[in-house]
């Protein structure tokens, strides 16, 4: 039987033999929007009795449950748009952002803008057709909106998963896992939501490329070039980035546990709110180093 009970303690997240957290509910349900925890990855509030995320009806955003929906699954890439687009502004406008920032914390704002987002799609259940013909045709010009806005149409239609690799090629949301891609030119290309895990991209110019919530686990990436790649969200764990040089990229939301870092360059990179190679949390502000909660 689900809990679906509002749970307003802080909740540890077991991975493997990984225990990490406490963790706010508002964090983990902007986890799972992200990707990077799993409707069945076992939560606590004690570290004693676990149970799988989906128990918890309260932290599962509705994007989330109605992912495996043609509907959900546009709704939930929409969600992460809107946090991608919001993240790129943030870096644009750092400084003034910091000058006039409150004291709410940027991880509640995200998920009180989604949870505004949900509620209109799903919640709302008109029983008249009329209005579920409106609700359809609704959802229909938030998602093309968003993608007119955020990234341009001809984009997405040159998506092509059996492309050969070369400069600007387009593999969003494909399957690389386990390729050898090591030595090439792959610079401006784009790799959003694209599975990663054990490719091999040592030596690989990557400047400028779109990374955002891939998975590159286990992955090796010595001696990769990537300035300026945006990297919002990307699951490194246990990734090798021996002398990469990650100048200017972006890597807010970051997963790095585990990472080797050795003699990378970091200067100017971005790392708010990324999981740094220890498993904590680097603090809003991290810029060419992880700033730490003091202790």
């Amino acid at each position: 039987m689900g809990h679906t009970e509002q749970h307003k303690g802080r909740w540890y997240v077991k991975q493997g033999d990984i225990i990490r957290g406490p963790f706010p509910n508002q964090l983990i349900s902007s986890y799972l929007i992200l990707g990077r925890l799993e409707l069945d990855t076992e939560i606590s509030q004690d570290k004693e009795h676990w149970a799988p995320i989906s128990e918890y009806k309260a932290l599962v955003p509705d994007v989330v449950l109605n992912a495996h929906t043609t509907e959900g699954a546009k709704a939930l890439m929409l969600a992460r748009l809107r946090e991608d687009e919001r993240s790129s502004h943030a870096g644009e406008f750092e400084d003034t952002e910091l000058e006039r920032r409150d004291h709410e914390d940027q991880v509640v704002k995200l998920h009180r803008q989604l949870r505004d987002d949900v509620i209109q799609r799903y919640r709302a259940r008109p029983r008249a057709s009329l209005l579920k013909l409106v609700l359809i045709v609704g959802v229909s010009l938030l998602v093309l909106i968003a993608i007119i806005i955020f990234r341009p149409a001809e984009q997405y239609e040159k998506i092509d998963c059996s492309s050969a690799p070369q400069q600007g090629v387009n593999w969003t949301h494909c399957n690389k896992q386990g390729e050898n891609l090591s030595g090439l030119d792959l610079r401006g290309s784009r790799f959003e939501n694209t599975r990663m895990s054990n490719v091999d991209l040592s030596r690989t110019r990557l400047d400028g490329s779109n990374f955002s919530y891939a998975d590159l686990s286990q992955s090796l990436l010595q001696q990769a070039s990537l300035v300026d790649a945006r990297m919002v969200g990307v699951i490194m764990r246990q990734a090798n980035l021996q002398n990469a040089n990650l100048t200017n990229a972006d890597l807010s939301y970051a997963e790095l546990k585990g990472a080797n870092l050795t003699d990378a360059l970091l200067t100017g990179a971005r790392l708010d709110h990324a999981i740094w190679l220890n498993g904590e949390t680097c603090q809003v502000g991290s810029l060419g180093a992880c700033l730490l909660p003091s202790k």
